[in-house]
């Protein structure tokens, strides 16, 4: 039964492959690409090269997730001598992963076939998934090859753990070649526990983006260098980070309300993906906020928009307040404790589910608030 299962989920990755092919012939995202061809090269491992020796190989879906083991993945790889293979699945994370390894790419298509093919060429020593990177294929191909599996910082919501229930021996084939589940919390732990054949391979290792906090990285000098540039030293600034298309328009209302109450208020608007810069322009435009790039290096009037990477904790260690995209719309949240660490003040929306823990110590401690309307923010 769960072979066919896997049969019929591997009879859809074609169609799968031609809805992404017309995504990214779409997407403004693309521009970060070598072309499209070259994207769908990657995706359908038509032009990878292998890497040398045996790799620790681990999958990461983004930017925030290859952050959260900036540390582990090169530690873990010294640790067994062998070279760094990364595959994430989004552009801003293979850039990101690009500064960990030379061997990073964007994952292969989740189509049985093609991950073999994948683990035949590189021959990886292990396989780490970091958070909820369940890809049946892949999990199941790695098996086959006799490539160990790890779920690294690993999460798995109600929703998800039913559907595995429904789908028991199907579940039961994907997580054959589970070795270890390190899970986030006590909560994850006991829905994964309850996944046939994991009962006894699950342990509680904390959140490893907590380890990423605390520091305003290398971007601090710059950041530091930019307010004094364009005046803005000493003037309040409030700081969106990890925002996406659905909450700019209404940070861009906020932010026009509170300026009008708030003397000399400045706006750092720092998109979750900055190859949509487009969308996040208009969005200003629409609401007439002056604003400028940060890569145009020119001086900032009322709102900078930070399309680069590495500089949202050094823009949060300076603001006055804090807020965490990916909470006004179905994202789910990004880490609510990166502004928390620098003591700031962290507004947030409702839709907090892939940050539950964080965001319920914040409320409760008061160091987080609760916004879902432009007043309201």
């Amino acid at each position: 039964m769960g072979y066919l299962i896997l049969l019929l989920y591997s009879l859809l990755a074609p169609v799968i492959a031609v809805f992404y092919a017309l995504f990214f012939l779409l997407s403004p995202r693309r521009a970060l690409m070598k072309s499209l061809g070259g994207e769908l090269g990657e995706r359908l491992d038509i032009s990878v090269s292998p890497a040398e020796g045996r790799p620790v190989w681990l999958h990461a879906a983004s930017l925030g997730e290859v952050k959260a083991v900036s540390k582990l993945a090169p530690e873990l790889a010294a640790a067994l001598k062998a070279p760094l293979l990364i595959t994430v699945s989004t552009s801003s994370g293979r850039t990101a992963a690009a500064r960990l390894t030379p061997q990073a790419r964007l994952a292969p298509l989740d189509f049985y076939p093609l991950v073999a093919r994948f683990i035949k060429l590189h021959r990886p020593r292990l396989l780490v998934v970091i958070e909820t990177e369940i890809w049946p294929a892949m999990f199941i191909a790695a098996s086959k090859a006799g490539v160990p599996v790890y779920l690294a910082n690993a999460r798995i919501s109600p929703g998800t753990l039913a559907l595995y229930r429904v789908l028991g021996p199907f579940s039961r084939l994907v997580f054959s070649g589970v070795k270890q589940v390190l899970a986030q919390s006590g909560a994850d732990a006991l829905r994964f526990r309850s996944i046939p054949g994991l009962e006894e391979k699950v342990t509680v290792t904390g959140n490893l983006k907590h380890d990423q906090l605390g520091a305003s990285g290398a971007g601090a000098e710059k950041v530091r260098q930019f307010l004094k540039t364009a005046g803005w030293e000493g003037l309040p600034l409030f700081t969106a980070g990890s925002t996406h298309p659905a909450e700019e328009p209404l940070l861009a209302e906020a932010y026009l309300e509170a300026k009008k109450h708030i003397p000399g208020l400045k706006l750092a608007l720092v998109p979750r993906h900055p190859e949509r810069l487009a969308e996040t322009q208009a969005a200003l435009r629409g609401r007439c906020v002056e604003y400028t790039k940060w890569t145009s290096g020119e001086t900032a009037r009322d709102c900078i928009v930070v399309d680069a990477m590495g500089l949202l904790q050094a823009f949060y260690a300076v603001s006055a307040a804090c807020f965490v995209g990916g909470t006004l719309d179905d994202t789910g949240g990004h880490n609510l404790l990166e502004p928390a660490l620098f003591s700031k003040p962290v507004l947030f929306g409702p839709n907090y589910r892939n940050a539950r823990a964080a965001a319920e110590a914040l409320l409760k401690e008061k160091g987080g608030f609760l916004v879902g309307t432009a007043p309201e923010l």
